[in-house]
């Protein structure tokens, strides 16, 4: 068994955990963050929006990292009804009839007995002018990058409690946004207002969950990997961050990661609420 500091500590990752191309996988931002999680003990549980790239992340990490196939997209339905409570009121309460990401969270709980960190990181980008988006644009954008996001939180939420009540732990929550959900983007202004509303669910989750559990999130810069994500130039390693003094640092997925997991650590108890960014000083650079 590894031996670190999440040594015996519980880790569902969701998103972003690589891509399968002609049959090969690429690790993605979110199976680094495993990847270093299982290195310093962690038993890492994957879900992404395709199984298949879930699956392939795991063989990948190996170990005993285990993929959950997890309908994220789906709408939950339930049933109320009403009960008195020790004080005898009258309350009501929701039935899940159908709750995939909360099936998901009871059976990691089931297998290993608790849950200690969630992390998100569910991205798809597109630029394009405003007046030239349509409605399926929008729902594509909202899906891929918030509607995850929303289900996974409302399902780890009573579990993190209850936990916190019966065993004294503190759960960790960690959200992937970028730096344009803080500084708006030209013609990319969908996908922008979905990575603020990451910034939103952050400080609103550090509130509500502040009792049982910490909220951060961490706003990535202009992606090596990726070609058309903010300002950059073309490089032999990559691409590299161009529209600041302070850094010529390629803003790749392992120097995003150490961040996350820092937050997701017990080193981060007095942390919560907070947007940290990773973007070798861009976000410095416009606050001037």
């Amino acid at each position: 068994m590894n031996m670190g500091k999440f040594n015996g500590k519980i880790a569902l990752i969701g998103g972003n955990l690589g891509k399968i191309k002609k049959d090969k996988f690429k690790i993605g931002l979110g199976g680094v963050i495993a990847k270093q999680l299982q290195d310093e003990g962690a038993q890492v549980c994957l879900v992404d929006l395709d199984f298949a790239v879930t699956q392939a992340c795991v063989s990948s990490l190996g170990g005993s990292a285990k993929a959950y196939d997890c309908d994220l997209l789906k709408d939950r339905s339930y049933e109320t009804e009403e009960y008195v409570d020790e004080r005898g009121r009258t309350k009501t309460r929701v039935i899940w009839k159908d709750n995939p990401a909360l099936t998901m969270v009871n059976q990691i709980v089931d297998e290993f007995g608790r849950l200690d960190i969630l992390i998100t990181n569910f991205d798809k980008f597109e630029r394009v002018r405003l007046d030239a988006s349509d409605n399926a644009l929008f729902d594509e954008l909202r899906d891929k990058n918030i509607t995850p996001t929303f289900h996974l939180l409302a399902a780890v939420r009573e579990q993190f409690s209850t936990q916190t009540k019966t065993q004294g732990t503190y759960a960790k929550v960690v959200m992937l946004t970028c730096m344009v959900g803080k500084a708006g983007m030209s013609l990319g202004a969908l996908y922008s207002g979905f990575k603020a509303a990451i910034i939103g669910l952050t400080k609103s989750m550090a509130r509500e969950f502040g009792r049982f559990a910490n909220v951060n999130a961490v706003a990535f810069g202009p992606l090596a990997e990726k070609k058309m994500q903010g300002p950059k130039e073309k490089t032999k390693d990559g691409f590299m961050v161009t529209q600041t003094d302070m850094s010529k640092q390629p803003i790749t997925f392992e120097k995003v990661a150490p961040l996350v997991c820092f937050l997701a650590s017990d080193d981060a108890i007095a942390i919560s609420g907070q947007i940290i960014s990773v973007d070798g000083g861009l976000w410095l650079k416009l606050e001037q």
